[in-house]
């Protein structure tokens, strides 16, 4: 009987979320048709059942997280009891070469694969640790499956804004922060690029805690002999420089966007689809979204060149992408909210986006033909 109880207060909850969340989509549907219709006294009407239903999902929120705090603070706790026993066996037998790096210690969190693919550069952004739609289970397989001598997280990895309204952290996001710190203890090089969503880092650019560097922009010479600028993108966002309650709005959308893919895709799957995701198909349908992405581009190759470099690597508008079209190699690492993508560096100078989506991974883009050196850029 007891079960049966936990498992209808359970259900009940998600009915509850649905409901809010489809009276929020509904409601702002229906405002922009009354707006389109000058409907004044209908738009009104939608914008109250809106707030309602906002508050509403704010009041979810806050009930389903009120035990969570408490869970993440106990699981650093025992990640950095993990780490330091394991930091204490290596200072005994470490052995230091003389570049400065610590031989590789055999630890839990390495991978019981024989296939690890060793690369020299590893470039992850847009994470965003603390939120429902964080991927962070696909997260930790592709860092384990990928063997680097350099990490460079290119901000937005832990979600700041989202974590200041409502904290949410499950032990998988736990996961991922235990796997980057036992990383950093194994004598790899770990960058940590601020972004907009974990701004509060910036105020601690050119530190390092726990052999993590702090950032809010790099230059990295590739394998290749070129330089390419590693920055999150955010500075040349102007929404999000000029227009910080627009961003808020757009995040908030974003989110809505993804609770409505979950249960679109599950019925897309009982018909044996494949995922699609609407921000997706926005990004590359809608004219308006289209033009966006291709000034962001551009003014960020502009940019590496301010700065005498032939390459840039950002994130921020998560749309993974690999190109030459500006006169200096522009290369977007996506995120782990939808596309699960992530940028490697090989031993050979090739660099190559990888969509991860499991035990399997997909290059979905390689480097062009090389780019001229740069003295000889315009």
């Amino acid at each position: 009987m007891k079960v049966l109880l936990s498992r209808l207060r359970r259900n009940a909850g998600s009915l509850e979320y649905t409901v809010a969340v489809a009276m929020i989509l509904l409601s702002s549907y229906q405002f922009g048709v009354a707006i389109a219709d000058g409907q004044r006294r209908g738009a009104a009407v939608a914008c109250l059942i809106f707030l309602a239903g906002l508050c509403w999902q704010r009041t979810i929120f806050r009930r389903r997280t009120s035990g969570d705090a408490t869970k993440a603070l106990a699981g650093f706790a025992a990640a950095a009891a993990m780490l330091l026993r394991g930091d204490m066996g290596a200072g005994r037998g470490a052995v230091r070469r003389s570049s400065g790096r610590r031989e590789d210690q055999p630890t839990a969190s390495l991978p019981p694969h024989h296939d690890t693919i060793k690369v020299k550069t590893l470039f992850i952004s847009d994470v965003h640790l603390g939120t429902r739609g964080c991927q962070a289970d696909l997260l930790v397989e592709f860092l384990r499956r990928h063997d680097a001598e350099t990490v460079f997280l290119v901000g937005d990895i832990v979600d700041g804004w989202r974590l200041k309204s409502n904290w949410y952290w499950p032990k998988s996001h736990n996961d991922v922060v235990q796997e980057l710190l036992s990383q950093a203890c194994r004598g790899k090089r770990l960058v940590y690029v601020a972004g907009n969503h974990d701004e509060f880092l910036r105020d601690h650019a050119g530190s390092n805690f726990g052999g993590i560097e702090v950032v809010d922009r790099v230059i990295h010479r590739g394998v290749d002999g070129r330089d390419y600028l590693v920055i999150h993108g955010d500075h040349f966002d102007f929404v999000v420089r000029h227009a910080r309650w627009l961003a808020l709005l757009g995040d908030w959308a974003y989110r809505a966007a993804l609770v409505s893919n979950v249960g679109f895709n599950h019925i897309r799957s009982r018909f044996g689809l494949a995922y699609w995701s609407f921000s997706a198909w926005a990004k590359s349908s809608v004219k308006n979204a289209v033009s966006y992405i291709g000034r962001f581009e551009e003014v960020l190759c502009a940019e590496a060149r301010r700065h005498d470099a032939q390459g840039v690597i950002c994130g921020h508008i998560h749309h993974a992408v690999m190109h030459d079209d500006f006169g200096v190699r522009y290369i977007n690492t996506g995120d782990w909210v939808e596309t699960c993508s992530g940028v490697v560096e090989h031993h050979d100078g090739r660099f190559e986006i990888i969509r991860w989506t499991g035990r399997q991974s997909h290059a979905t883009a390689r480097a062009p033909a090389p780019l001229p050196l740069a003295k000889e850029v315009a």
